[in-house]
Parts: structure tokens; sequence; C-alpha cells
């Protein structure tokens, strides 16, 4: 495998005289996988139209080591870059062998047919996109997830040295999806250069080994798809507040949306609530009260923390600890006093130890009424018994017990009322 890379060269992009994308410099060598990802119109589509000649290069240049890919013959771009579009439509009655024998032509001679060779490729990248027991089938009666694994069988018989995906799993079923991607990464693995564009972030940080942003008009230098993917970037690039973090399963970065940036607009009118949570307990019940348009006082809660992270999506303020730290009395009194700044607080359904007691008694010492959510059982109480005794106080002082997190909202605004 040559050891040339695809490269934009300070290159704007786009149809006629109007540019899409301008100053794209960055490049994609053999054996990598870089993903595309941004909003919708923002020129995704474009950068990989730009390399097979479908979109115009107005500046710049775009090359395979030091070959313009711009004045590069059509012919000899087709032997090196396959491509998979987004949609493909098979207007003519081809059978899907035949379908995929196309992509042999620019191998091939004027009005030559396959030989034994090309026959033998067909066979392998039909084996191995799952597409040989449609061999016979018509192209044009195809489902849109069979015609998708035909259309990258296609490309790959052509053995290109260059692979472009724009969102190639999109008309897939959750099983062909995985195969198509991980087919595309053993390729990738094996030596080709990928460029592929995604809008599902997680897929995008899974299978790329950098991501670049899309947006305004201009790409991001190519990074880890760690450093690409923060919180904010997800926020300023496509107006979500989300949890960003490392999947368990996977080790690669997973991205949760929790709540679009525009809802919480409103956050300013409502009263503060304040919770008593952690370990993920307190998210589902954050995110509807800031639908809800209720600023948030999160209590205090170590750095990694699920509950840490959406707080942070959500904007509610927190006393914000250390990676598996201890509430201390200098933050126990900072909590009492946050607690006591809000309409009122609630409790979540979360387990307590000696570690974060210290919420619960600052919610209690607060004043401030309290929404209990659930009961205190023996799956909840691990101080001794602590946890039950305040529970039972705030219960006999008064406190709203609801058994469900769909209850929350209700409850709070019935006691903001109370108070008015």
């Amino acid at each position: 495998m040559s050891g040339r890379a695809l490269g934009f060269r300070d290159a704007s992009l786009g149809y006629g005289e109007r540019a899409v994308v301008t100053g794209a410099s960055f490049a994609v060598a053999p054996g990598e996988f870089v993903g595309l990802v941004g909003p919708n119109g923002a020129g995704k589509s474009t950068l990989l139209r730009a390399i097979t000649g479908n979109a115009t290069v107005t500046a710049g240049d775009i090359t395979w080591g030091d070959v313009s890919l711009v004045r590069m013959p059509e012919r000899e771009r087709a032997r090196l870059v396959g491509v998979v579009p987004q949609t493909q439509a098979a207007s003519f009655a081809f059978t899907a062998r035949a379908y995929v024998e196309m992509g042999r032509h620019a191998h091939l001679g004027r009005l030559a047919d396959p030989g034994p060779a090309d026959s033998a490729i067909v066979d392998d990248v039909m084996a191995r996109t799952d597409t040989a027991r449609l061999a016979d089938e018509a192209a044009d009666e195809l489902s849109g997830g069979d015609l998708q694994r035909l259309t990258l069988a296609q490309a790959l018989a052509q053995q290109p040295r260059v692979l472009l995906l724009d969102e190639p799993t999109s008309h897939l079923d959750l099983n062909h999806a995985l195969q198509v991607l991980e087919l595309v990464r053993s390729l990738t693995d094996d030596g080709m250069a990928v460029l592929g564009v995604f809008h599902d972030l997680g897929l995008a940080a899974r299978y790329a080994d950098r991501i670049s942003i899309v947006a305004g008009g201009g790409v991001t230098p190519p990074a880890p798809p760690a450093e690409a993917l923060d919180a904010q970037v997800v926020s300023d690039v496509f107006g979500v507040r989300a949890v960003v973090r490392t999947d368990p399963v996977t080790g690669s970065v997973a991205v949760t949306p929790v709540v679009r940036g525009a809802d919480l607009a409103p956050a300013v009118a409502g009263p503060a609530i304040g919770l008593v949570c952690g370990s993920g307990t307190g998210a589902g019940i954050m995110r509807q009260l800031a639908l809800a348009g209720h600023p948030l006082y999160a209590g205090a809660l170590n750095r990694g923390d699920v509950d840490q992270a959406v707080a942070e999506a959500v904007g509610a303020e927190i006393e914000p600890l250390p990676a598996f730290g201890q509430i201390g009395e200098a933050e126990a009194a900072r909590v009492r006093e946050g607690y006591g700044r809000c309409a009122c607080v609630v409790v979540c359904p979360t387990p307590f130890g000696g570690a974060n007691l210290p919420n619960l008694e600052a919610a209690l010492s607060s004043g401030r009424p309290l929404v209990l959510v659930g009961g205190m059982d023996a799956g909840r109480d691990f101080t001794g018994g602590a946890a039950r005794r305040l529970w039972e106080a705030a219960l006999a002082g008064g406190a709203v017990r609801v058994d469900t997190e769909a209850e929350v909202t209700g409850a709070v605004e019935r006691l903001i009322r109370m108070e008015a």
C-alpha cells in the first residue's frame, strides 16, 4: 500500500462560484479512518463530492500524495477512490451481481468483459458484505438496506486506495450497520484511507481514528474522538446539552443528548429547586425540572459522577468534589446554604453511605420543604440506619413523598404554589 495520503490543502469547495467550505486543510493517511460530523447543510457531503469531482474546488487543492485529484483523469481517479453515497438509485434492472461488477469497469478496457480475476474479486466483496445471496435478484427491486450494502460491495470491487462513506448505515438495521462498519474498520486496519460522514456521533467515535467538525463554513483539524467531541463542542455545534463519557463496554466515547439548548431558555424564570442525588439517580429528575424552567442546585457531587455530568449539561449549580472525594464540614455548610436558597429540595432515589449522607443532612437542616422519591429500604441505606432515621424525621416534619420520578415536577410545583 502506498504511503501517500489524501490531502486537503487550504481547499475551498462548493458549487459553481459558491463556496460551502473554505480553508479545509487536513490529511487522511493509509490505514486511517477520519470521520466528518456537523449539522445538516454544513458541507460534509460537499467535501466528499469534491474528491470525486462532483463539487467544485474554488481554491486550494485536493491531492493524493503530490498528485492533484482535481486534475487527475476521471478513469484514474475511479481506480483510486471508491464511494458509498448516502442514497443510491438502481434505476435499471441489473442483477445484483452485475451491479457489483460495475465496480470493475475502471480496470477493464473499453467494451471488455470481466474475466476470471474480476469474477473472483466480485465473489469476495459480495461475500464480505453479505450480498452473495442477492446475486440473481434485480437491483432495482431491493430494499434500501440491501442496496446500500450492494453499493459498498460495488465500491470495494474497484479495489480503491481511498474509500468515501456518506452516512453508510443510514438504511441499515443494527446488525448490518455493525457488519458494514466492522468491515470498513478492518479495511482501514489493512491500509485503506477512509473518510466518512456521520450523523451518529457515537458511531463516529467508535469507528473513526480521528474526527473533524464541519460547521460554519470550516473544518476543524482531525482530532481523537475524546478531544473532538467534548460536551462544549456538542453544545456549540449542535445546540444540544449532552453527557459525554467513555462507554464501559466499547471503551469509545459515548454522547448522550440531555436537552436541546433552546429548550432551557426559560430557565431563568422559575424558582430554584435543590436535589439530593448521585450515581445517576438524579439524571432524569434534573432533566424534567430543567425543561420545566427551574434553575437547579444539586449539592455536592464528585467529578465523574453521572449526575455531575448531567448537572453540567443542564446548567445546574453544584458543590464540586474530586473523584471519590468526601464532603467535609466546609462543603457541607455550603451545601446547606445552597439548599436554603431553593424553593424546595427533592431527595432522589439515591443510595446513601457515609460519603454522601451529609447531602441528606444538609437538605433536612436547610429548613426548606422536601419531596422524597421512593422509599428508604435496606437497598438504599448503607449508613447503619442513619439515613433511615433522617428520612423518617423528614416525613414526620411534613415532607411530601412520591412513588415515581414522573410525579416529581407536579409535587414540586404544588409546593411552590403553597409557598407563594
